[in-house]
């Protein structure tokens, strides 16, 4: 062994502790170039991420900055191509010397002196191994400016021994240790603990139609660089008609993905959620799938409420952010709603309306091509032209002192309920010891963009000096994994793996799927004695949400959580003065709007079922953004019902 190799390895596995090796805990010293001079780092990879230490000439740290393992996504190992830049520039080749106008005449060709190589950066014979790491670190462009997620690529140059391929086995071993970190602060059903520890599939579906059509675009531009830089395996479906998503989720066989991650808005999300509670087989898969949304809708509540709940950035790249909650290993409980109606049985996971906030969504579809603004113009069109709806509305509160189910079921129900359906009572926080919570840190000057260091063979280092920057500094160059596979459009043949006596019963009832009502049923009439309350009249609108917002800038329920088994309630009576509603309207963006206690007009209910029940043979009554059949339903809510994929 020589003594470059003899001090890599020494310097390169970290010290053994006394339960052994710890191969997962490495180290080495590294030095990089810049125009103020070279500089020393000690770079160490543990649970909390990558911590590069800068040393001056006697040893001292200077500096210290940790990139945290909940920011890095994923690396890579290979071998750099001879760059572009340096073809001509060697005297070899360069027929502006000498010794190129040798070569060019048929003389024999020189070789690069070792100084040369330094010099000019030759690539001939470099048997140097890159390690190339994708972080995703919030940044300030400056004091005032907000905080942003920014791709950063570390780059770790390994050419302490004498060939490319122990210099490999070295890079390889970091990204090995990088892997088994990562792996860590996965939940259990995003991981394949058999054999070597790898990410388990993941299944998108993507609406083409979605908002204003890019859906695919954002999708090849956006979503898939970051899912192949985590090396997160997965398959894509393109919906081809309304309703494709509820097909595909009630009948394909889902045991090979770990998540679904719909493309497009709330309306693609909907089917997906309804398509799951149409199966036999729904506790079991809720509670093995978790769902992800990446916002390319017009309203976008979900994507938009996620990120406010986690205190993630999200106007300032809004895509990013939902592929990086998509891929964090993370997911938090989320209820659901139960809507019965006269002839059917669906699920909401956003909101119910009736009036004002219903007419200006769907009658609004007819100026699409303005994006989010058809909402702000349809709004005052509508405030103009002010309707009223005459109706019932009967509603259950919420007790926060008992849980939601203990107060409509007798014990022995509630026991049986609780074996048929998945627990509720997964904390937000449920990680492993090696997690940890993005913070509100980011990198200083010093590590902006790119860090490219490599390893040093000996103390004279500062005649070695010539790190090569990343590829994919600004341009973002993004390498594909062989085992991603596409499917643009499902075969004829993909929903084959339903007997169709199966998916004839779906058709025929579809009371018949799902957690089972723990109401009366829509056509009996409320117990009086069951502490219904009930408003009746005139109403400008009524809305049940769920969520925070409703939109990207309507934050509509401020106190509302994924998963605190309330259905926040708002009710605005009929003889409001339209400046009175102009303001409450216009006060949605910022969550100003409620009122902090109720008023003859404007009522804000925290409940945990309600039944509505229209007068007027007209009006629109929409399920999560979409338009339903008018007439009564009624809604229960089913506490931490599925899984949603939220920030680190």
């Amino acid at each position: 062994m020589s003594k470059s190799q003899e001090r890599s390895t020494s310097s390169a596995i970290s010290t053994p502790n006394k339960a052994g090796d710890d191969l997962h805990n490495v180290s080495d010293t590294f030095y990089t170039s810049q125009r103020k001079g070279s500089h020393v780092f000690r770079v160490r990879l543990d649970a909390t991420g990558f911590t590069l230490q800068r040393e001056s000439p006697s040893g001292v740290i200077i500096k210290e900055q940790t990139v945290k393992i909940c920011d890095i996504v994923g690396a890579r190992c290979m071998r750099m191509k001879k760059s572009p830049r340096n073809l001509g520039r060697c005297a070899c080749v360069n027929p502006g010397t000498p010794a190129g106008a040798a070569n060019r005449k048929g003389g024999t060709p020189s070789k690069c002196s070792p100084a040369s190589k330094e010099e000019t950066g030759c690539d001939v014979g470099d048997g140097s191994a890159y390690l190339y790491l994708f972080a995703y670190v919030l940044k300030k462009k400056s004091l005032r400016s907000s905080l942003h997620r920014e791709r950063t690529v570390l780059t770790l140059r390994f050419r302490s021994f004498d060939t490319f391929e122990d210099n490999m086995r070295e890079a390889d071993r970091w990204y090995r240790a990088l892997r088994w970190q990562l792996h860590q602060t996965l939940e259990d059903i995003f991981v394949e603990r058999t054999g070597e520890a790898r990410r388990r599939r993941v299944l998108v579906l993507l609406n083409p139609k979605s908002g204003s059509g890019n859906a695919r675009e954002v999708f090849n531009m956006h979503v898939a660089p970051v899912l192949n830089e985590a090396e997160v395996p997965y398959d894509l479906y393109a919906t081809k008609h309304s309703n494709y998503a509820i097909e595909f989720m009630s009948t394909r066989r889902l045991d090979d993905w770990c998540t679904i991650i719909a493309v497009g808005g709330d309306g693609l999300f909907h089917e997906i959620v309804n398509g799951l509670l149409r199966r036999a087989d729904w506790a079991q898969v809720l509670d093995n799938i978790a769902l992800a949304i990446i916002p390319c809708g017009s309203g976008n509540g979900l994507a938009r409420s996620i990120a406010h709940g986690f205190n993630e950035p999200y106007f300032s790249n809004p895509v990013l952010g939902a592929a990086l909650t998509a891929i964090s290993g993370r997911s938090s409980p989320m209820d659901a709603v139960r809507v019965e109606l006269q002839n059917r049985v669906m699920f909401s996971f956003l909101s119910i309306g009736w009036g004002l906030i219903s007419d200006v969504d769907i009658e609004s579809e007819c100026i699409r091509m303005f994006g989010y603004q058809r909402f702000t113009i349809w709004t005052l069109y509508r405030l103009a032209n002010l309707r009223t709806y005459n109706g019932k509305i009967s509603y259950l509160l919420a007790d926060e002192t008992q849980e939601p189910q203990s107060m409509l079921l007798p014990q022995s129900e509630q026991l049986r309920k609780m074996q048929s359906s998945r627990s509720c009572n997964v904390h937000i926080d449920k990680l492993s010891t090696a997690s940890c919570h993005r913070s509100s840190e980011y990198l200083p000057q010093e590590f902006e963009d790119v860090i490219s260091l490599e390893t040093s063979i000996n103390q004279s280092f500062r005649s070695r000096c010539d790190s090569w920057l990343s590829g994919g500094s600004r341009r973002s160059c993004y390498y594909s994994i062989s085992e991603s596979v596409y499917h643009s459009l499902a075969d004829e043949s993909e929903f084959a793996d339903l007997s169709a006596a199966a998916a004839t019963g779906l058709e025929q009832n579809q009371h018949n799927f799902g957690p089972s009502s723990i109401l009366p049923s829509l056509n009996e009439p409320l117990p009086e004695a069951a502490g219904w309350l009930v408003e009746e009249g005139e109403f400008i609108m009524m809305h049940a949400v769920y969520q925070s917002h409703l939109g990207v800038d309507c934050h509509f329920a401020p106190k509302a959580q994924l998963n605190d088994g309330k259905i926040f309630l708002v009710l605005i009576r009929g003889g409001i003065s339209r400046p009175h509603l102009l303001s409450f309207l216009y006060n949605m963006s910022t969550g100003t709007h409620l009122p902090e206690k109720n008023n003859e007009y404007v009522k804000v209910l925290q409940v945990r079922a309600f039944r509505l029940e229209p007068h007027d043979n007209h009006g629109i009554i929409t399920v999560d953004g979409e338009q339903i059949e008018f007439g009564p339903l009624q809604a229960e809510i089913l506490p931490g019902i599925s899984r949603v994929m939220v920030p680190k």
